[in-house]
């Protein structure tokens, strides 16, 4: 059958559409299969392996797919509704416009509908793993997916109305221009999610964790909020934040004997002149640093994680052994920057760390990233020219788009790299 529906789908006159609907499945091994446009409706498929599998367009309506593993599967514009995924594996899914809203499957008995599966026909995401699956545009409205594993998602312009993502781990997700209108997000990690644009009219928000999330456009007036832990950095005065840098330098000088160590983190320093100033081991995290001036300065070891660097000016800076996870960097000037790796005394090195950093259409040309840690980095569009990143991690990295005229890429790991 699944011969025949591949011959269906190169249009050959032997195809014929596979009709799986109703069926029991379960456990069986449907890994790298195609069954794009097939119809599983209602079908059970509990622990079945489904990875790398084409399911585009495919009919799940109702379907059973609990401790299902389906790694990399492509759901693209799939009908999901009231489909069971809990406790699947669903990292690196595609669901692009797939509809994963309540459905309940009906049958007539002695002239009454009753359901035919199940009787709640919610869709059920709870304890699945969606780490890094792309949820663009796909309708999840009143979808339950209590305590689900979101990380890195890209859920842009998604319908999330009365969506229940009570614990659930969103951090990094993309979620620009999402629907989250009476969500209940309560106890949410949002860490540095992209939330820009996102309405949020009515939802819950008590007790979630926003630091580090990009809030641009975001109307919180009529969200719950209480315990909430908002990316609402707080700005910084001149003479303040002269005594902290005079402090830290005197830190530095003394090796810790004298000064303090400068804590900048959650404060709002955007546009700041910081060309030239020794960073070196601050605490930056979360820090809203947009469109600031670092030219030149020198960051060595400190921690930027989370930070938002959007149109920055880090020319020449040194970064070495910076850590920079998660960090917005789009637009920034990244030229002919230091992120090597910091010799550390009997032979040890300490590389940079970029991880899961967003670097659209930032210019990277000329610097030194040689052992960076870059996995997962956003680097869509960027100008790499002449940049040495031998020997870093660029494992599911993107670079789609990129300048790489004359990149240094010796002896990188460009396992899963998009781009290159």
């Amino acid at each position: 059958m699944l011969t025949r529906h591949e011959a269906f789908m190169e249009s050959r006159p032997s195809g014929a559409r596979a009709i799986l609907k109703l069926m029991d499945l379960s456990f069986l091994d449907f890994s790298g299969r195609r069954l794009a446009g097939a119809d599983l409706t209602g079908t059970r498929l509990v622990g079945a392996r489904m990875n790398a599998a084409d399911l585009r367009g495919a009919s799940l309506f109702g379907a059973d797919l609990r401790r299902a593993s389906m790694l990399r599967a492509d759901f693209h514009q799939a009908d999901l509704r009231g489909a069971l995924f809990r406790g699947a594996m669903m990292a690196g899914c595609n669901l692009c416009s797939a509809d994963l809203r309540n459905g309940l499957l009906m049958t007539q008995a002695g002239g009454d509908l009753q359901p035919l599966v199940r009787p709640s026909g919610r869709s059920d995401l709870s304890a699945a793993v969606l780490a890094r699956s792309d949820l663009s545009r796909a309708k999840i409205s009143d979808s339950f997916v209590l305590q689900t594993d979101l990380r890195d998602t890209v859920m842009r312009g998604s319908r999330l109305v009365r969506a229940d993502l009570r614990n659930a781990d969103l951090t990094g997700c993309d979620l620009e221009g999402a629907d989250l209108s009476e969500a209940n997000l309560t106890g949410a990690n949002l860490e540095g999610a992209i939330l820009s644009r996102a309405v949020m009219r009515h939802t819950r928000l008590e007790g979630a964790n926003m630091l580090g999330a990009l809030m641009d456009g975001v109307d919180l007036s009529l969200a719950r909020t209480s315990g909430a832990r908002l990316a609402e950095a707080r700005a910084m005065l001149g003479p303040e934040l002269a005594e902290i840098l005079e402090d830290h330098d005197a830190w530095i000088a003394s090796q810790g004997r004298k000064g303090a160590r400068a804590d900048l983190a959650e404060r709002d320093l955007s546009g700041a002149d910081l060309s030239g100033v020794n960073l070196s081991a601050a605490v930056l995290r979360s820090t809203r640093l947009v469109g600031a001036d670092l030219s030149g300065a020198a960051l060595i070891t400190a921690d930027l994680g989370l930070a938002d660097l959007r149109g920055a000016l880090l020319r020449s800076a040194d970064l070495r052994g910076v850590c920079l996870a998660r960090a917005a960097l789009d637009g920034a000037d990244l030229t002919a920057v230091r992120a090597g790796p910091l010799d550390l005394s009997g032979g040890h090195v300490w590389p940079a760390d970029l991880s899961r950093a967003r670097l659209r259409k930032a210019v990277v040309a000329g610097a030194d990233l040689s052992m960076a840690k870059l996995a997962g980095a956003d680097l869509t569009g960027a100008d790499l020219a002449g940049a040495t990143v031998a020997g870093a991690n660029l494992m599911n990295a993107t670079l789609v788009g990129a300048n790489l005229d004359g990149t240094r890429l010796d002896k990188a790991d460009t396992r899963g790299a998009k781009g290159i």
